[in-house]
């Protein structure tokens, strides 16, 4: 595990651009840690824990170690979302009912649950907390609540509201299979589009890859919106962790626009980034920068001249939340949603290795990506807000509600009414 660590500190050292020209001295200290802390590990399971406390010390969600396989072990038997206003049981067991809203679970609030996490999770935001802790079901799973303090023997004490009333309870761990929650997780590409609402709608829940069934999808989206003649335009990136910016850039040549800003990006070469990516040439400057330039989008006959609303939650990640932010900082559209779980500006575009002794994976970022125009004001921001702030409640989800997309069907007919356009809430 002292070699692990040893590597750990080279890729730390190499590889992520906040250490070049010196190690922080968080980072730094977190090492000295784990390397004092190191003889007291005795299993792969508790080095995990102990090498993404190394990690976190970065502050950078796209930096992380991934939690090592092994046999399926005890749960808390129910599934929760953490929404904008506090954290719902979507799936019960017992005396927990399917929508308690938790108020306290072992023992901690939910900003004491936030800080708590926080200090160990590599996130960008609060947000991003939120949905990786309901995505991974951390507060169900046996691993992290030992590691947390947050089960006494094999039950977890839990306070929720139930209507008017306040319920405390314990709920015991379980040999079974994790409860997935319908609500958080979708894997959809495809698009509606309705003449009557005069809105057309593509869902695409992963930047993944640029393969021909994307490009598919998009193109046939594009034509089938000039056909029908649809003059309001949604992209639904809601549960969107992104991907490659190949397919941003592939929905962007569909809008006409003369001409937008970019990205800003900084390379850091390494050995390592050499082996496991193509952006470097073989012996390149260490620091590679690329400077934010306007882009030309050529004009086609399915190019779009209607009005754009990009849809976003705690979910629209990495790749996802700077297309977002492209149609934002260029004023070219509306975001309607929440929050994004990513900066605008952030680290990214990771490799991913293994520690030679303990076969733990992590992933790790080489480049610094900084929105299209920086300003005093966004420098340090580290979320997209939107500009129609529409949270999704619980009761959203029992009634199977879709809040934004009502919005922005509710912004197109009081625009019919006034016989104008949407006004770019933000300047």
């Amino acid at each position: 595990m002292a070699r692990d660590l040893d590597y750990l500190n080279e890729i730390v050292t190499e590889v992520h651009p906040k250490t070049y020209g010196g190690v922080p001295a968080e980072v730094q200290q977190a090492f000295r840690k784990a390397y004092n802390d190191v003889q007291y590990v005795d299993n792969v399971l508790q080095f995990y824990f102990l090498t993404q406390q190394v990690m976190n010390a970065l502050q950078d969600g796209h930096s992380t170690m991934l939690f090592p396989d092994g046999p399926r072990m005890d749960n808390l038997p129910f599934s929760y979302a953490w929404l904008e206003d506090g954290i719902y049981v979507t799936s019960g067991s017992g005396w927990l009912h399917r929508g308690d809203k938790i108020i306290e679970f072992g023992g901690r609030n939910e900003q004491e649950l936030i800080k708590m996490l926080h200090s160990f999770l590599s996130v960008d935001n609060v947000y991003d907390l939120k949905s990786k802790v309901s995505l991974s079901g951390i507060l169900t799973s046996l691993p992290y609540l030992q590691y947390f303090g947050l089960i006494e023997g094999n039950q977890v004490q839990l306070v929720v509201e139930r209507g008017n009333e306040v319920i405390e309870g314990k709920l015991q761990m379980k040999k079974i299979l994790k409860f997935a929650s319908p609500y958080l997780t979708r894997d959809r590409l495809d698009y509606t589009i309705s003449k009557e609402d005069d809105l057309a709608v593509l869902y695409i829940d992963s930047f993944a890859a640029l393969d021909e069934t994307t490009k598919s999808v998009i193109r046939d989206f594009f034509i089938d919106v000039k056909s029908k003649q649809v003059n309001h335009v949604a992209i639904d990136l809601r549960f969107n962790p992104g991907g490659t910016t190949l397919v941003e850039n592939y929905i962007m040549s569909f809008l006409k626009v003369d001409t937008y800003r970019d990205f800003k990006t900084v390379n850091r070469y390494s050995t390592l980034t050499s082996q496991y990516t193509y952006d470097f040439p073989f012996g390149s400057e260490e620091m590679q920068s690329l400077d934010s330039r306007m882009i030309t989008i050529p004009s086609h006959e399915y190019s779009f001249n209607g009005q754009i609303y990009v849809i976003t939650s705690f979910q629209t990640y990495s790749a996802a939340t700077n297309f977002a932010v492209k149609i934002y900082d260029n004023n070219l559209g509306l975001i309607v949603g929440e929050p994004s779980g990513s900066k605008p500006s952030s680290y990214g575009s990771i490799i991913l290795l293994e520690l030679p002794e303990s076969k733990l994976s992590l992933s790790i970022s080489y480049k610094w990506i900084e929105r299209p125009y920086t300003t005093i004001k966004n420098r340090y921001e580290d979320v997209l807000q939107p500009d129609i702030y529409v949270p999704t409640q619980y009761e959203d989800l029992v009634q199977g509600r879709d809040p934004q997309l009502e919005i922005i069907k509710k912004l197109i007919r009081e625009e019919r009414q006034n016989g104008q356009a949407p006004i770019l809430l933000r300047r």
